[in-house]
């Protein structure tokens, strides 16, 4: 498959998302092939395996399910520097090794977390078997044949009940599952066992930008990748691919178009603590942006307009916090079409390690630069200097 100019990646994680399942979707799409995924994988220092894409028919559909073989049946968790130095010094691609060391890095916050560890001495378990790096490296490798222009994803569904690890009995999702899909919109849906992976879960929260309904587009193509559980749907990840829609007299590729819904009301009588905790509640439940507004009312009453954006899917549960949280008994709402650049996301080298880098483009020309907040501050924590000097080299990586 060519690299389309434009296009738009949505990752539909309708039955949850696994590294085998992202790693097939794309095979299914028609992204890269299997040889060229040995090619790559024989850079890094790992032996023992052999992998194969098989054609399967899930619930009537067509998918591919992509399949990591190993020699023998123990291995040794490894630590985060033990994969580090593995993807380091490995032959692949600078991008490709900039991504694996940002998906392992982020594993590894979120399993230290998990377990009350330093990221020095937590050890991978799951994620650090030969298979769980087989597929966060192919996954990369495929994103970068690919190199869509901007990459979404669905809410992502969990699963329920507990699954066995290396750790014991874990509930659903597990800490580091929960750990990497922290802010990020989930559902639990209906079957009682694991859907989303820590592997999957790394790999949707590095890549997808944003989260919510599928976009307005060209459609281009669809793959499905097969999971391995036995649930009462089909256990698919589906990966649509299309191009941007030029509207309103907007070029092609000028600007990312969606549908949204303002909700907004007056409030005069709660205290500055409380909408505070209010406008946080709302981010996190899943609305793009909210924000207050001083004005001033009848008699004179210093009041705020309360704020909030969200996709339709969203409004009862933005509803449900405005009027359990403030003393409002009324919200005013209205559709509004939203008009966003078309963003990417590069990975830089710096002298405090790799920084991703948000790029907006307005028609044709790339007109707004941002580092992301949370690679600069870890970069700037791990090496004691100002966060300024971690976004300062990231822009001029840049240029």
């Amino acid at each position: 498959m060519r690299t389309m100019k434009d296009s738009i990646l949505y990752m539909d994680c309708f039955s949850g998302v696994a590294g085998d399942m992202f790693v097939g979707a794309l095979l299914d799409l028609g992204v890269g092939s299997r040889e060229l995924l040995e090619r790559e994988l024989a850079k890094i220092d790992v032996g023992g395996w052999s992998i194969s894409a098989e054609k399967v028919q899930v619930a009537g559909m067509s998918a591919t399910h992509f399949v990591v073989d190993i020699e023998g049946e123990t291995q040794e968790p490894r630590s985060f520097s033990d994969i580090e130095e593995l993807v380091a010094r490995s032959d692949l691609d600078e991008q490709v090794r900039s991504h694996c060391l940002a998906i392992f890095g982020r594993v590894a916050r979120a399993e230290a977390k998990a377990h009350g560890e330093s990221l020095h001495t937590v050890h991978f378990h799951e994620i650090g078997m030969v298979d769980s790096i087989i597929d966060i490296v192919s996954s990369c490798v495929l994103i970068e044949e690919l190199k869509p222009s901007a990459i979404l994803c669905s809410p992502v569904t969990l699963g329920s009940g507990t699954v066995q690890t290396r750790h014991g009995i874990m509930p659903v999702p597990s800490p580091a599952t929960a750990n990497l899909l922290m802010g990020l919109p989930v559902r639990q849906g209906p079957e009682h066992q694991e859907l989303a992976t820590p592997t999957g879960a790394a790999l949707v929260s590095y890549f997808a930008r944003r989260f919510g309904t599928l976009p307005a587009m060209e459609l281009a193509g669809v793959g499905y990748g097969a999971g391995t559980r036995e649930t009462r749907g089909p256990n698919l990840l589906r990966f649509i691919l299309g191009r941007h829609l030029g509207v309103a007299g907007v070029s092609a590729g000028a600007a990312e178009v969606d549908q949204q819904v303002m909700l907004e009301t007056n409030i005069d009588d709660s205290t500055p603590e409380q909408l505070a905790f209010l406008v946080e509640r709302l981010l996190g439940a899943g609305s793009q942006d909210a924000w207050m507004t001083p004005v001033t009312m009848k008699k004179g009453r210093a009041a705020v307009v309360l704020s909030a954006l969200c996709p339709p899917e969203k409004v009862d549960a933005l509803l449900d916090l405005i009027f359990t949280e403030s003393s409002t008994f009324g919200v005013r709402i209205s559709g509004v079409e939203r008009h966003c650049l078309v963003r990417r996301i590069e990975t830089v080298e710096t002298p405090y390690g790799p920084v991703r880098v948000k790029i907006g483009r307005w028609r044709d020309r790339d007109v707004t630069v941002s580092p992301e907040y949370e690679d600069c501050k870890a970069a700037a924590e791990k090496h004691g200097v100002p966060i300024a000097s971690v976004f300062e080299a990231a822009r001029q990586a840049l240029s």
